[in-house]
């Protein structure tokens, strides 16, 4: 998806920003591939009917712990042994 705001022209505009997009070629891909997997394996654990606004908060507050937790070996990996490290140019 062609993003509302290209990340160079809010990096420009907002130095200090966490930038993320839905796209793998940009930093900081982000898609609710990484919460709708865990959403719904909460709602059918606790028999749920709706997804409401308090599972939504919780994924948003488990991913937020998580992209601050150090990163794996597996993670170093990935980036061909660049230790990625939580900040703008990294989330999760």
């Amino acid at each position: 998806p062609t993003p509302e705001i290209m990340p160079e022209v809010a990096r420009a505009a907002r130095p200090d920003a966490m930038i993320c997009t839905g796209r793998s070629d940009f930093p900081n891909q982000v898609n609710n591939v990484l919460c709708f997997p865990y959403i719904f394996r909460g709602a059918l654990d606790c028999g749920a009917s709706a997804i409401n606004e308090e599972m939504k908060m919780a994924a948003v507050r488990a991913i937020a712990a998580l992209a601050r937790e150090e990163p794996s070996d597996v993670a170093a990996r990935a980036y061909s042994g660049e230790t990625p490290v939580f900040g703008p140019d990294f989330l999760i």
